[in-house]
């Protein structure tokens, strides 16, 4: 009977780990250059560590024959993982050359199994490569399944000062230049990455699931750049808009490739289990993403799964329709994102008015923000015009702004046709203000 040389169960991933010298290899040879291995458990997933020479190998799994990818190079052992159609496959069969010089190789045996696909995140805006005016990659995009989200920061003070979003976007392209130009890459690194302001960005070229160059591992990891030095000496704070984006970000991406935002995986380019969301410096020697955005992350792991376990919509006043005379302020620092939209009372009637799209109709909580003041109008109008009907209320914009203030529940339909704002009506002297919404779905 052959024994492995280490067998180890993760019992939070279901993962069994089983390690073969080349001679126990040659023993399980079921046919010129096949070996078949046995699972230890019912599995999903195989990933494989390669010591020594990797050869040209594919593996036989649930009748389809897949050639095996080196994901990751670390110090002579290479890895590749790959995925069946279902959990119930008890075996595979390695195809090697004869002639193979491996000296080790480890199997892992990943039993994960895919829930339902709920419908509760929805892809935030992101602002495509044509829109910053990427240049060309100079190579072909490569691929693989997302099972990671990687945090980084550009370490660019200067960038977090940006007060545009073309200013944002020329960073970005700043970043795509530096990246092919001093490091020799044929595009940008990043996946994403996200600006002081909340916005969005694609990086590098090539959809979901491309492949990006952002932590030393990188198959498997989805990198998103945080546009700023969240790291001493310049300590910049990881705001809430960007907060916002990344969790809606990661939210997407959560729900779109069944990741568990709490929980911890096989990374196939790092070759072991890591936290399903983590931060640069978890898989690298390095400080990113700088420690002020690190000891974010927990709290925006807990954000990003309440959001796949319970739709949130948040609108900002980029998402709003304004009718009247608005003016832009971004002066308060209690401000939710890069600005705000402010009205005075008393003059030509002026509207600030987000309509939500709906992805599941339910009860959901209704929140505003706004930055307060001494100028606010102490009764500022606020209206949902729901199902054809209009319901008011009033608040005071005087009092609890840099914050959530929530409304109260309401049952809403599915799609756009439900509309929330507010009024600049009141006695001259006062003014309004428009920030964000917030719906949550109870």
């Amino acid at each position: 009977m052959l024994l492995s040389l280490a067998l180890l169960v993760a019992a939070q991933n279901d993962c069994a780990v089983e390690t073969f010298s080349r001679e126990q290899i040659s023993r399980h040879a079921v046919a010129a250059n096949a070996y078949q291995f046995s699972a230890p458990q019912d599995f999903h997933s195989v990933g494989f560590i390669f010591e020594g020479e990797f050869p040209q190998a594919a593996v036989s799994l649930d009748g389809i024959k897949w050639p095996l990818e080196v994901a990751h190079d670390l110090n002579e052992m290479q890895t590749a993982l790959v995925h069946a159609s279902n959990n119930q496959q008890r075996a595979i069969t390695l195809h090697l050359p004869s002639a193979h010089k491996l000296t080790a190789l480890s199997i892992y045996w990943i039993n994960s199994a895919a829930p339902s696909l709920p419908s509760n995140a929805t892809k935030p805006p992101v602002y495509d490569r044509a829109s910053w005016g990427a240049n060309p990659p100079s190579c072909a995009p490569t691929y693989c399944a997302t099972t990671h989200i990687a945090m980084h920061h550009t370490a660019s003070a200067s960038e977090y000062n940006s007060s545009s979003w073309s200013q944002c976007a020329a960073n970005v392209k700043a970043s795509q230049i530096y990246h092919m130009a001093t490091r020799g890459w044929c595009d940008i690194g990043y996946n994403y990455l996200i600006c002081p302001h909340g916005d969005v960005f694609e990086g590098r070229g090539g959809g979901d699931d491309v492949r990006g160059a952002h932590d030393g591992s990188n198959c498997g990891s989805m990198g998103v750049a945080m546009m700023g030095y969240f790291h001493a000496p310049h300590n910049q704070l990881l705001n809430n808009a960007m907060q916002d984006a990344f969790i809606a970000l990661a939210a997407y991406k959560c729900e779109q490739q069944q990741i568990d935002a709490l929980g911890n995986s096989w990374y196939a380019g790092y070759a072991d289990i890591q936290q399903n969301i983590f931060g640069h410096r978890d898989v690298s020697s390095t400080a990113c993403p700088g420690d002020l955005a690190y000891a974010e992350l927990p709290q925006l792991r807990q954000r990003i799964a309440a959001i796949v376990q319970n739709e949130v919509i948040i609108l900002d006043t980029a998402l709003a329709t304004f009718t009247g005379n608005w003016n832009t302020g971004t002066t308060s620092t209690d401000k939710y994102g890069a600005d705000y939209r402010w009205a005075s009372t008393g003059v030509s009637p002026a509207r600030a008015i987000w309509t939500p799209t709906i992805t599941q109709a339910g009860d959901y909580q209704i929140s505003i923000w706004w930055p307060e003041g001494g100028n606010r109008n102490p009764s500022t109008t606020l209206g949902l015009m729901l199902n054809g009907r209009l319901h008011t209320a009033a608040v005071n914009q005087q009092m609890h702004g840099g914050q959530w203030n929530t409304l109260g529940s309401v049952p809403l339909p599915s799609g756009a046709t439900t509309s929330i704002g507010l009024a600049n009506n009141g006695p001259l002297g006062w003014v309004v203000v428009a920030d964000a919404l917030r719906l949550v779905r109870q």
